[in-house]
């Protein structure tokens, strides 16, 4: 397994920004002959860059199960075009994959590429993959503040007004590019459906948001896995996720994923 861990000019942002990147290498870990696929994992809220390495065992899920994984930074932004910010989500989805396919030679077609990412993470991971279909494999979120966008009042304990303003502007309004349930349906009207997988813990209290994303995402026909199990909004919880979603999506058994990790 090779490690990047460092800054990147980003022209998108005018700045740095770190940048995270594992490239999995031919070890005991790594199944021989596998179809390498590439993964931007993306953070929560409360996160950076760093988090998932130091949290999770994703480093030895991407070796297990093949996938080349990008995490980057976006601060507190929603993995949006902030109209009082900064273009985040054309950072996530045009320019970073450009930078690490010159950086890296990572495979970046629509048949390798995935997004995934926990709470806010798993909202910007489903955003990537609903809003382009044709670019992304599938998606993976993990315990995701589906609806939160949708539904303001959700966050108003954990975001103040002002970052709300930021992130959809002064009229607080979410416009279908922000809402996962119009962008599914978009998608769908398009006959172009990623792969899906959410996860929500039964103790988490955007359960209720889990289920109803996955009520549109099914009656839009999404290959979609659901799961849920005793569990909130917790490492513990997200660990688990990560690692059985890269098992589903290689075509791999979760639970002997989750054993030999």
């Amino acid at each position: 397994m090779a490690l990047f861990t460092g800054s990147i000019r980003s022209a998108a942002l005018q700045m740095d920004t770190l940048l995270q990147v594992f490239l999995p290498a031919e070890d005991n870990l790594s199944p021989a002959g596998v179809d390498m696929k590439t993964v931007i994992l993306l953070h929560g809220l409360k996160q950076n860059a760093e988090s998932w390495t130091r949290m999770s065992r994703v480093v030895r899920f991407a070796a297990m199960t093949g996938f080349n994984v990008i995490i980057p930074e976006v601060q507190r932004s929603w993995y949006a075009n902030m109209p009082l910010g900064l273009p985040y989500f054309d950072y996530i989805t045009k320019e970073l994959p450009e930078i690490c396919d010159k950086m890296f030679r990572l495979p970046m077609d629509s048949g390798h590429l995935y997004a995934a990412g926990l709470s806010m993470g798993g909202y910007g991971a489903l955003k990537c993959a609903l809003t382009y279909p044709d670019r992304f494999a599938g998606a993976m979120s993990y315990s995701g503040a589906l609806l939160c966008m949708e539904e303001i009042d959700s966050v108003q304990t954990l975001v103040s007004q002002g970052e709300i303003t930021a992130v959809l502007g002064p009229e607080m309004f979410c416009s279908p590019n922000n809402s996962l349930t119009d962008l599914a349906d978009a998608a769908a009207a398009q006959g172009l459906l990623p792969r899906l997988y959410v996860a929500c813990g039964t103790e988490d209290p955007l359960l209720d948001q889990n289920r109803r994303f996955c009520e549109t995402a099914r009656a839009d026909s999404f290959p979609l896995i659901a799961e849920e199990w005793a569990g909130g909004h917790t490492w513990a919880f997200w660990d688990r996720a990560c690692g059985r979603s890269f098992a589903f999506m290689a075509g791999m058994d979760p639970e002997k994923v989750l054993e030999e990790a």
